[in-house]
C-alpha cells in the first residue's frame, strides 16, 4: 500500500503528546497507546476500550474542541477552513423580469440572485438570510416569503422573511447590506407594494400579510421607510378557520387589492385616489367563500368603454383567476361591479357567480392572466404549462418539462413568460414560439420543503417526505474537479414522494456554478401521469452508487427498484416479501464519459450482478484510483471485481463508429467473504428464525493493491483484506465495528470503519489507533458519511444532528479534530476528488460548502459563484469609466485638439518614461478574447480578466524603435 508511514512515528509523537505540560489528564488518556502483548489483532476488551474517545459523545468532543482547535489553527495560514454557503434552492415566490427584459431576479432560500436574460449568467449575489458555518449552533435561517419589486424605484426590491423583517434591497450592486425594518407582529405571509401619490418624488406603501394565529390574517400597511419607527395601518382583519394560504395581490396604481384566506377571496378598492401617507391609506373591502382551498391568485385591471363608475369612483373592470388545491381554476370576470351591486352582506352569503375550468389533477400551483387577457396560463404537478382561450375554453399544452411548474410570470410587454420549475431551475419562453431564450438551473438534489406542498393542502392517498433520509449518490471525476456529478429526481416532489427517486445525474459546475447536462441513469416517468388508478405515486428507480474509474473515462452506476407493497395486496401475507425480493430489480451499468459534451453512453448491463435464488443487493460500489476496475460487494457475501475487455464476433474484434475498439464488462474476479450466502426466508419460516440483513461495503488502498471488504450482520462486524490481484484474502480484522455499517474508507496505512463508533486502524502495526463513539441520537445514522483526502491524508466525517449536521476534519493519527464545525442544513452527500485536496459537502437545502486546507494550492479554493469576484457593479462601472477618460486625457485626443495643441518643449519628452504609458487596445485583440467561443463554452470570468489586464499592461514600443 502507498504511503506507509512507521508505527514508530506515531509511538513518538504520542509519547511526546504525553509529556506536554498543558495536556489534560483526559486527554492523555484518550490518547494513550498500550501493547497488545501476543493478543488477536490487538483487539481485546481492555486495550479496545483504551482507544475508545471517552466522552459521551462526537458532541462533546466538537463542543471542547471547537473554540480552542478552530480558533487556533483556523488563524494560521495551515487551518482548514469551511465555506459560506453556495447556491440553494428557488423558493415558491414568482420570478422578477425587468421591465426591459434584461435582467431576471430569482429568490433562493437565503439569498436573491440576479441573472441576465440574454444569457443565464450570474451577475450577483445578495445574502438575505444566510448563515454560515461561524454561526451558533442550531441557528436557522429565517425563510423569505416574498420578493417585490419596488414601484417607485425599480433599482430596488423589497424582500420579506417568515420572522417579520422586510428588508430594503438594491439589486444593483451587492456592496452595501439591506436596511431592513420589522413588522409589528414579527411574522410574514405575504407582501404587495403599492405607491403613494405623493407630489413630485414618491415613496413606496408595503402591505404586508401577518397572522400570528391560523384563524387569523391580517393586512398591515407600513410607509415605505428603513426607520427604527415605521409608520402603520391596519387595513383588514379576517378569521376563518381551516388549513390553506395567504396571498396578496395588488393593481400597479395600488387602487385595488385581492387577496385570499384559506377559502376566502376578498376583494379591496381604494376609498380615495391620491393618499401620501399610509395613515390616509384606506380600503372598501369585499369578501366571499369560494368552492376550494386557493392555491394560487392572478388580478387583472383592464379599461372598458361604457363601464360605470362605482359608489369609490372606481371605473375599470377587475377580473380575478384563481388556482384550487384540486385542480379547479375559478374566473371572477368584473368581480368588483358583482360585489357592489350585491353588497357586501349578499355576496358574503351567496358568493359571486364563477366560470370553471378543470384539467389539473391535483392543487393549481401558479395561474396568471395574459397581457391582453385572452389566455389565462396554469401550471402543477403534471410538469405541464397549459394556455387557457378564455372565450372558448380550449386548450394549448406545453408538455414534458422537467419539474412541476412553480410560478408563472408574464413579462410587462407581453412578449415572453418566465416559468420556475420545482427542480430548482427557470426559463424564460417567448410567446411566439414557446422555446427557450434563457435557462437557469441549481443543484437539482433532493431537498426538504420550507412551507407545506400546495399538492398537500387537501389530504392525499401519499405523502412526502419530510426529510432527506438517504446520503444521495454524488462523485468527482477525477480528470475535471471541477464538476460535481450527482444523482437527482425529475422535481423535488417527485423525488420525495413514495420511495426516494434519483434516477437522473446531473453535471453542474462548480467554477461557473451552472448545470451543465442531465441524463437519464434507470427508467423515468415521461408520462404528464405518474399516478396509479388508486391514486398513489409510481416509483422510479433508485440509483444507490455511482463511481468514476482512476481515469475518468468510466462510470459505474447500480440502480434498484422493487414492486411496493401496496401492489401486492392480494397476495398472501407470509409470501408478499418474498414475492417482492423476488420481482426486485437490480443493475449494475457502465457507461463511457465523454470528455466534450459531458455526458455518458452505456456500454454494458450487468443485470442482477449478486443473485442467490433471487436478486440481492449491491450493498457498495468502489472503483481502483489506478486502474480501470471496479468492485462490488453484495448482500450474497460475494465480492466481484469488474474490468472491461474488447469485444469481439466471430473471433474478431467489433470496431466502434468512429473506428475504435469496441469493449464490454465483465466479472474477472470473485472472492467469497463470510459464511452468510444470502439464505432465504421461506413461507414456512417464521420471523423469528429470519437471517439478519447482511451489510457490507467495500473500498481499493490508494494504490490499487488492496481491497478492505467489510461485511457481516447487525451484531457481526469483520473486515477482510484482499489482495486485489489474486483476489485470496491475506487478513481479517474481527471486531472492527457493530451495529448499523455506514461505510469502510482507506487513507494511506490506514483503514477507516464507520458505524455505531468511527475506528481508525492501522493495518500495518496491526493495532487499533483510536476510535470515537458516534452519539445516540434518533436519525443520526440516516446520513452518517465519511470521505477521505488523499493529497491532504485528512478524513472527514458528517453527522447529523436534528435538523443541521457537524462537520470534522481529522488526521488519521490523531483523534483530536482539526476542524469542527455545524451547518444550518444536514449534509446529504460528501465527496472530495482524487487528485485534488478537500471535500465538497452538499446539504438538503441545495447548497454547497467547501472544506478544505488554506495553504494547500491544489485546495479547491477555485470552487466559488462567478459573482464572489465582484468584477460587476456600479463601482466597477465608474472605475472603468475614470480609466476610459483618464487615457482619453492622457493619449486619445481627437486630430483637432492635436492640432490646437501648442508643442511641447523637447526636453519635457522622454519617451522611455516608465511612470505612464497610455495602452490603445486594438478592437480586434478584444473580440479574439469575448467572441472566442459562445458564452456556455467561454473561458472562467477570471481567465479573460487576466487576458485584459494583460493586454493592457504591455508596454507601448518607443517611436525610437519603430
Amino acid at each position: 500500500m502507498a504511503g506507509l508511514k512507521s508505527p514508530r512515528v506515531k509511538d513518538d509523537k504520542t509519547k511526546k503528546r504525553k509529556r506536554e505540560a498543558n495536556d489534560a489528564d483526559t486527554k492523555a488518556k484518550r490518547h494513550r497507546q498500550q501493547a497488545r502483548q501476543g493478543k488477536p489483532n490487538g483487539l481485546d476488551g481492555d486495550s479496545e476500550a483504551d482507544k475508545l474517545i471517552e466522552a459521551d459523545s462526537l458532541l462533546e468532543v466538537a463542543a471542547d474542541s471547537h473554540n480552542e482547535v478552530v480558533g487556533r489553527r483556523e488563524n494560521g495560514e495551515a487551518g482548514w477552513r469551511i465555506s459560506k454557503p453556495m447556491g440553494g434552492r428557488m423558493l415558491d415566490i414568482d420570478p422578477i423580469l425587468t421591465a426591459d427584459d434584461r435582467y431576471l431576479i430569482l429568490t433562493y432560500n437565503t439569498s436573491i440572485q440576479v441573472y441576465t436574460a440574454n444569457d443565464s449568467l450570474l451577475v450577483r449575489r445578495i445574502p438575505i438570510t444566510s448563515l454560515d458555518s461561524s454561526a451558533p449552533q442550531g441557528s436557522t435561517p429565517a425563510t423569505i416569503i416574498s420578493t417585490r419589486l419596488s414601484v417607485r424605484d425599480p433599482n430596488f426590491a423589497w424582500v420579506a422573511c417568515s420572522d417579520g423583517r422586510v428588508y430594503h434591497v438594491d439589486w444593483t450592486q451587492s456592496t452595501e447590506a439591506p436596511t431592513s425594518f420589522q413588522t409589528a407582529s414579527g411574522t410574514a405571509k405575504a407582501m404587495a407594494v403599492v405607491p403613494t401619490q405623493r407630489q413630485g418624488k414618491g415613496e413606496d406603501i408595503v402591505l404586508v400579510v401577518e397572522s400570528d394565529k391560523e384563524y387569523r390574517m391580517e393586512v398591515v400597511a407600513y410607509q415605505g421607510k428603513v426607520e427604527s419607527s415605521v409608520p402603520s395601518k391596519s387595513l383588514l382583519v379576517l378569521k376563518k378557520h381551516g388549513a390553506g394560504l395567504q396571498l396578496l395581490e395588488a393593481s400597479a396604481d395600488g387602487q385595488v387589492l385581492v387577496g385570499a384566506f384559506h377559502d376566502r377571496l376578498f376583494v379591496g378598492v381604494a376609498s380615495q385616489s391620491g393618499a401620501a401617507k399610509v395613515e390616509e391609506l384606506q380600503y372598501e373591502f369585499y369578501s366571499f367563500d369560494t368552492p376550494d382551498l386557493i392555491t394560487s391568485l392572478s388580478m387583472r385591471v383592464h379599461k372598458k368603454s361604457g363601464s360605470r363608475k362605482g359608489q369609490t369612483g372606481f371605473d375599470k373592470p377587475v377580473d380575478v383567476t384563481a388556482g384550487g388545491a384540486r385542480g379547479a381554476i375559478f374566473v371572477y370576470n368584473d368581480v368588483l361591479a358583482r360585489l357592489q351591486a350585491a353588497g357586501k352582506s349578499q355576496a358574503e352569503k351567496d358568493g359571486v357567480q364563477v366560470q370553471r375550468l378543470h384539467w389539473h389533477r391535483r392543487a393549481v400551483h401558479s395561474v396568471k392572466w395574459s397581457r391582453d387577457g385572452n389566455y389565462i396560463l396554469s401550471g402543477g404537478s403534471e410538469n405541464t404549462l397549459v394556455l387557457w382561450q378564455v372565450d372558448t375554453g380550449k386548450k394549448d399544452f406545453l408538455p414534458h418539462l422537467s419539474g412541476s411548474v412553480e410560478n408563472i410570470v408574464v413579462s410587462s410587454a407581453g412578449s415572453s413568460y418566465v416559468v420556475h420549475l420545482d427542480d430548482n431551475s427557470c426559463m424564460i419562453l417567448s410567446t411566439a414560439e414557446m422555446k427557450p431564450t434563457a435557462y437557469v438551473s441549481g443543484i437539482q438534489s433532493a431537498a426538504i420543503d420550507v412551507a407545506t406542498p400546495k399538492d398537500l393542502l387537501v389530504k392525499r392517498t401519499w405523502s412526502t417526505a419530510d426529510q432527506v433520509r438517504r446520503p444521495i449518490p454524488a462523485a468527482i471525476k477525477p480528470s475535471d474537479p471541477s464538476k460535481l456529478h450527482v444523482c437527482v429526481g425529475n422535481g423535488r416532489q417527485a423525488s420525495m414522494a413514495g420511495d426516494f427517486s434519483a434516477p437522473l445525474l446531473q453535471t453542474f459546475d462548480l467554477e461557473s456554478f451552472t448545470s451543465v447536462t442531465k441524463q437519464a441513469l434507470a427508467r423515468t416517468q415521461t408520462t404528464a401521469n405518474n399516478m396509479t388508478s388508486k391514486g398513489h405515486t409510481i416509483d422510479e428507480p433508485l440509483v444507490s452508487h455511482i463511481a468514476f474509474s482512476g481515469d475518468g473515462k468510466w462510470l459505474a452506476s447500480v440502480d434498484e427498484w422493487k414492486p411496493s407493497s401496496r401492489d401486492v395486496e392480494n397476495v398472501s401475507s407470509d409470501l408478499r416479501d418474498q414475492f417482492i425480493r423476488e420481482r426486485r430489480e437490480i443493475y449494475l451499468k457502465f457507461w463511457e464519459v465523454h470528455d466534450s459534451d459531458e455526458s455518458v453512453a452505456l456500454v454494458s448491463r450487468i443485470n442482477t450482478p449478486h443473485a442467490t435464488n433471487h436478486p440481492e443487493s449491491v450493498l457498495d460500489l468502489a472503483s481502483d484510483p489506478t486502474s480501470t476496475s471496479f468492485a462490488t460487494i453484495g448482500a450474497d457475501g460475494i465480492v466481484r471485481v469488474w474490468r472491461p475487455k474488447a469485444r469481439q464476433q466471430n473471433g474478431l474484434a467489433v470496431k466502434g463508429s468512429e473506428g475504435r475498439d469496441t469493449v464490454t464488462w465483465g466479472c474477472s474476479q470473485i472472492v467469497a467473504v463470510g459464511d452468510y450466502v444470502g439464505r432465504e426466508a421461506g413461507a414456512e419460516v417464521s420471523a423469528a428464525t429470519t437471517p439478519a440483513k447482511a451489510q457490507g461495503s467495500i473500498t481499493f488502498s490508494e494504490d490499487g493493491s488492496t481491497l478492505f471488504a467489510a461485511f457481516g450482520a447487525t451484531d457481526v462486524g469483520v473486515v477482510y483484506v484482499i489482495d486485489a490481484a489474486s483476489g485470496r484474502i491475506v487478513k481479517t480484522l474481527e471486531g472492527m465495528w457493530s451495529g448499523q455499517l455506514q461505510s469502510i474508507r482507506a487513507l494511506s496505512s490506514f483503514v477507516l470503519v464507520l458505524s455505531k463508533d468511527l475506528r481508525v486502524y492501522d493495518v500495518v502495526g496491526d493495532e487499533l489507533q483510536y476510535g470515537i463513539v458516534i452519539p445516540e441520537i434518533p436519525g443520526v445514522n440516516e446520513l452518517l458519511q465519511i470521505a477521505v483526502d488523499y493529497t491532504s491524508g485528512h478524513f472527514a466525517v458528517t453527522l447529523p444532528i436534528g435538523g443541521i449536521s457537524s462537520v470534522g476534519i481529522f488526521d488519521p493519527e490523531d483523534p483530536e479534530p482539526l476542524l469542527v464545525r455545524s451547518t444550518p442544513h444536514r449534509i446529504v452527500s460528501l465527496v472530495s476528488a482524487p487528485t485534488t485536496s478537500g471535500f465538497i459537502a452538499l446539504d438538503d437545502a441545495a447548497q454547497v460548502w467547501v472544506i478544505a486546507e488554506g495553504s494547500d494550492p491544489s485546495a479547491l479554493t477555485t470552487v466559488q459563484p462567478l459573482q464572489d469576484l465582484q468584477l460587476d457593479g456600479p463601482a466597477a462601472e465608474e472605475d472603468s469609466k475614470d480609466m476610459i477618460l483618464d487615457m482619453e486625457d492622457a493619449g486619445m485626443a481627437s486630430d483637432e485638439e492635436m492640432d490646437d495643441q501648442e508643442p511641447a518643449e523637447e526636453e519635457d519628452v522622454d519617451m522611455d518614461d516608465d511612470d505612464f504609458h497610455p495602452s490603445i487596445i486594438p478592437q480586434q485583440y478584444l473580440a479574439d478574447i469575448f467572441d472566442a467561443a459562445p458564452a456556455f463554452a467561454a473561458p472562467s470570468v477570471e481567465d479573460m480578466f487576466y487576458k485584459v489586464t494583460g493586454l493592457l499592461a504591455t508596454k507601448p514600443l518607443s517611436s525610437g524603435s519603430a
